[in-house]
């Protein structure tokens, strides 16, 4: 029997976490669901991706458990963070939502949005990336869609 493939999965379990409207919760509460899936469909050579805004060098981290790790990096700045869907693109080989993250600072409780995006790539019917960016017109292109 063939493996379902990765990017049909993907989009079909985004639409269930996005059944309930553009909220994509808290990452603490997402966070799970998005390894799981990864653990699902990963490659074995997937990698999760911490991509800032150019020329900041991307963090890369590798295995289903970089997921956890950079997003403990990440967030150790921050109290909360969530994001809100604004768009879905997609190509042959990716899935790009298009979201404002909000975070809530540790210290002093400051409330910050921003432009963000989630690229998940496939390659060969397994999810191979998994990245997160800060800006939105990096990751259209990376994913080869024109901003």
């Amino acid at each position: 029997m063939a493996e379902p493939d990765a990017k049909a999965v993907a989009h079909r379990t985004l639409s269930e976490i996005l059944d309930g409207g553009g909220d994509l919760g808290y990452m603490e509460e997402t966070l799970p669901q998005l390894t799981a899936l990864a653990a699902e469909l990963a490659a074995p050579d997937f990698v999760c991706v911490l991509a800032g805004i150019p020329p900041t060098p991307e963090q890369e981290f590798p295995g289903v458990e970089g997921i956890a790790r950079a997003w403990s990096d990440y967030g150790a700045a921050w109290e909360k963070v969530r994001a809100e869907l604004e768009e879905v693109r997609e190509t042959d080989d990716h899935i790009v939502l298009l979201v404002t993250q909000v975070a809530t600072t540790r210290h002093q409780g400051v409330e910050i949005s921003q432009p963000s995006a989630m690229v998940f790539a496939f390659e060969d019917g397994r999810l191979t990336r998994l990245e997160f960016h800060l800006d939105r017109a990096h990751a259209l292109r990376r994913a080869g869609i024109e901003g």
